[in-house]
């Protein structure tokens, strides 16, 4: 009776370790990949530099292409759908603040510039006068 037992035992533990060892299929490989970025670009957002936004947009658009060449179930488009979103969301949510800095540069050194030519307009008006006056 123990011999049996063990018997079951040990292949019950064979096929759970079997099916265990699957191989992930192309679709399954594409959204544990896009889940696996999402995941990273939530933990580092605010850290990255604008290289590595760069980095996260390549592998992105890669990962997006290599899912355009898989058959999803109706099931794995849901999962894939919601991680792009999460990822288009974080993606779009940088380059928002990349153009709000680079509008806010800007305008700091059309500032400059304006201040430059209004000093050079009083020095101007200012010396004039002066001439004038002589």
């Amino acid at each position: 009776m123990m011999k049996k037992a063990f018997k079951v035992l040990t292949m019950c533990l064979l096929v759970a370790f079997m099916s265990s060892c699957q191989t992930q299929t192309q679709e399954q490989k594409v959204i544990s990949k896009m889940q696996a970025l999402a995941e990273r670009v939530e933990n580092n957002k605010d850290t990255y530099s604008d290289a590595e936004w760069d980095k996260v947009i390549n592998e992105f658009n890669a990962l997006q292409q290599q899912a355009k060449e898989c058959e999803f179930s109706k099931e794995q488009l849901k999962d894939l759908a919601k991680v792009e979103a999460e990822l288009t969301a974080a993606i779009a949510k940088q380059g928002a603040k990349r153009v709000g800095s680079d509008i806010k540069d800007a305008i700091d050194e059309g500032k400059e510039v304006l201040n430059g030519v209004i000093d050079g307009i009083k020095e101007g008006i200012g010396g004039g006068e002066e001439a004038t006056e002589k």
